[in-house]
């Protein structure tokens, strides 16, 4: 493990804007976001999670998938992403969120290319966590601690007036070497950080282990609990745009007279023509249905198909869910414990 002064990052992200696209938190009207940055100057190093996950830079908000022409040949252009991209300041919730998209986009018999294309194109900087919210982040319900590296090519663990850096991949240790080449060692002292890191707490993660929950689901799809926490939601989608690992979307063409595109757009389970089929039939015709659909999918239906839980604990459901219908209530509601004992 390298070593690197506070002093020195901001010319550490300098030295990576000038080599890649560098995408980072920054502070807009009050919240943190991640966004392209010309430099480390607009960097923003004090917050507990940007308000949307890096998801969107591998999975945009709306995509041109390829462009067509219909006349007087149809031909198909394929759009391609081709530039370099180093997303900084990423949290561990959502670096391990990366690795589980990369189950539903990367695994099984089909590749998704646009997904693919971007993860190959980006060199991921992880942070570990140093203030977690007790109010809403709940990693360690899902395994995940404010230190944990999976899915980073190169993690940072903050200690006082230093950062460990921690080269985990090849793609990792380019970088470093072009962007610190005369880092010393951070020796035993590193370790120690990287240790207290991966031990620390989260207050609330620990009272709503999940533990064997998947399986106590699979015989509660009639369970009356949906019903009743289904009054509460207002199906307004904001869990499901926020969420790190959620990965709905719908496919649409726009067209003219002489060219159109064909869009991938996000979209949610939790909207009520989400399933509306062309003959009127709904399959989830109530806000019941809806509820349980998302809940079951990231408890039960996703650890059956992968064998992990949909869901790191983020806390951004806690945070902006307006009617409190997130998913550590929902976990602790359905396991009888009480979340803020």
């Amino acid at each position: 493990m390298r070593c690197l002064e506070r002093k020195d990052l901001r010319a550490f992200l300098d030295k990576l804007a000038s080599t890649a696209s560098l995408v980072a938190p920054v502070r807009e009207d009050g919240v943190v976001v991640f966004r392209p940055v010309p430099s480390g100057e607009q960097v923003e190093l004090d917050y507990v999670n940007p308000v949307r996950s890096a998801k969107e830079f591998f999975f945009p908000q709306t995509e041109v998938m390829f462009r067509f022409l219909p006349s007087p040949m149809a031909s198909i252009t394929p759009v391609e992403p081709d530039r370099q991209i180093v997303l900084f300041g990423i949290r561990p919730c959502d670096l391990a969120a990366l690795s589980l998209l990369d189950e539903v986009f990367l695994g099984g018999d089909y590749r998704d290319a646009y997904w693919g294309r971007r993860r190959e194109l980006t060199t991921l900087v992880g942070l570990a966590c140093e203030r977690p919210d007790e109010s809403s982040c709940f990693c360690t319900a899902f395994g995940i601690t404010p230190g944990t590296a999976e899915g980073a090519d190169v993690m940072l663990y903050p200690a006082g007036d230093w950062l460990g850096v921690e080269v985990l991949t090849p793609k990792g240790q380019a970088l470093v070497d072009g962007a610190l080449p005369g880092a010393g060692e951070a020796g035993e002292a590193g370790e120690r950080v990287k240790q207290e890191y991966l031990n620390r707490a989260v207050p609330l993660g620990e009272r709503v282990r999940p533990g064997e929950l998947s399986k106590e689901l699979d015989d509660r799809f009639d369970d009356p609990y949906w019903e009743e926490a289904s009054r509460r939601c207002l199906g307004c989608g904001i869990c499901t745009y926020l969420c790190p690992t959620c990965h709905c979307f719908l496919v649409t063409d726009v067209a003219k007279r002489d060219d159109g595109v064909r869009l991938r757009c996000w979209d949610s389970c939790q909207f009520k023509d989400f399933l509306l089929m062309a003959g009127g039939h709904n399959p989830r015709p109530t806000r019941k249905e809806r509820t349980r659909q998302r809940f079951l999918h990231k408890l039960n239906y996703f650890v059956h198909r992968y064998g992990r839980y949909l869901c790191t604990g983020c806390g951004r459901c806690v945070q902006h869910c307006p009617v409190g219908l997130d998913m550590a209530t929902v976990i602790a509601d359905l396991r009888g414990v009480t979340q803020h004992a």
